[in-house]
């Protein structure tokens, strides 16, 4: 079967699992082809990109990210539309049927882009891009519509562009695809059926774990790698290391990432004392973060429900570094307790609450052999659970489902 998958900017740094996504694809052997709406705005790239070739299955539709570039090209690609496939031209006009993705004349692009294309399968990423898959599939560019929900695309999304933004895509799609129970509740109170549903993890490719070397662990170092936003409670997590630098003078605290909150947590972590413990690394490239990975003593991913509502969808991080063997702190928050063994693998403490951070941090600092056996349970689990080759079995699966 030919397969679409519809993303956003690709391959972006901060979406790894995008990019596993298409490779476990490859890997089994699918006819897949990537439609990107934009190039990624940094330069970093996952060496995955690079060495499994995945740019020769990536098309670029080369959607303006500027309004104004998108709406001078838009007569132009409707005319085109309208002598090729006149239904496509007319549907992509559609305001009240497809809401924001004809309102930004995304669908003009996209609709470009399939003008000679018919596929079997669109599978897209977020739900927003589900709206444009909705669109394809009634123009006739596929028999069948899967789109996936990673988080934000159900937890804000509705909110900002009404609740009933996703009513097209539950009504056009064959199946939806959750990464978390708790992302599934949520998609199910927005309106979508229950029985198109399927709860699939995002996964990791489990041979890039295979060599990581943990044989020169710096002592009380904690890590994060994700976004400087709100909803990643980076300010509990410098909260927490500000009373826990007392019991371990030398304790340092590493962020990979960068975002709206950077200059911010910089301040904070000096106005508690401790940016000398701090360094915030910016946005790291995916070798510079494995050999983060290798050196930490705990991973924490302290994520809370920022006051947008915007919240944690998966938290693949979190299985990334226990496929890499270290002990992992986190929040008991949205789908994280799907992916970590609470008391085996590491901790889950309330969101917010730095004193109970700070607590089972200093549990896995002073004590090396608690922290060698969760890190040991933490990739069995992630390598066992999250390996992209058995996720993609069963997306397979799916997708035989739906196509009979």
């Amino acid at each position: 079967m030919r397969i679409a998958l519809i993303v956003n900017s690709f391959p972006e740094i901060s979406e790894k699992f995008l990019l596993n996504s298409v490779i476990g694809l490859m890997d089994a052997g699918a006819d897949v082809t990537v439609f990107a709406a934009h190039r990624p705005r940094e330069n970093l790239r996952h060496r995955l990109f690079e060495s499994r070739n995945v740019e020769a299955v990536t098309r670029y539709v080369n959607v303006p990210r500027s309004m104004r570039a998108r709406f001078l090209r838009a007569p132009a690609l409707f005319l085109g539309l309208l002598f090729a496939r006149p239904k496509a031209a007319f549907e992509a006009l559609r305001l009240g049927k497809y809401r924001t993705v004809a309102k930004n004349a995304k669908l003009l692009f996209f609709g470009a882009s399939f003008v000679k294309e018919r596929f079997d399968i669109v599978h897209c990423h977020f739900g927003v891009n589900g709206l444009i898959g909705s669109y394809l599939k009634e123009c006739g560019f596929c028999d069948r519509l899967v789109a996936t929900f990673h988080g934000s695309d159900i937890n804000t999304y509705p909110k900002r562009h009404g609740e009933d933004v996703y009513a097209t895509l539950y009504k056009m799609a064959d199946l939806v695809t959750a990464n978390t129970e708790f992302t599934k509740g949520k998609i199910v109170a927005n309106g979508c059926p229950r029985d198109k549903i399927r709860v699939l993890p995002v996964g990791l490719v489990a041979s890039e774990y295979a060599a990581i070397d943990r044989s020169n662990i710096e002592p009380a170092s904690i890590l994060t790698v994700g976004r400087l936003e709100e909803k990643k409670g980076h300010r509990y997590l410098l909260e927490a290391v500000a009373i826990l630098k007392e019991a371990f003078p030398g304790i340092r605290y590493r962020i990979a990432g960068e975002g709206s909150l950077s200059n911010g947590l910089k301040a904070y972590a000096a106005e508690l004392g401790i940016a000398e413990r701090c360094e915030f690394l910016g946005v790291c490239s995916s070798s510079t973060v494995m050999g983060l990975y290798s050196g930490a003593t705990v991973f924490c991913l302290p994520s809370v429900t920022a006051a947008s509502g915007d919240m944690e969808g998966q938290g693949l991080v979190l299985q990334e570094a226990q496929a890499c063997g270290i002990p992992v702190v986190s929040t008991l928050h949205n789908g994280i307790p799907d992916g970590v063994l609470d008391g085996i693998s590491g901790f889950l403490v309330p969101e917010k609450d730095p004193r109970s951070l700070a607590d089972r941090i200093a549990s896995i600092l002073s004590d090396p052999a608690l922290g060698a056996r969760m890190g040991s349970a933490g990739r069995e689990f992630a390598l066992s659970k999250y390996d992209i080759a058995g996720l993609t079995a069963r997306l397979l699966g799916f997708y035989h489902e739906i196509t009979g």
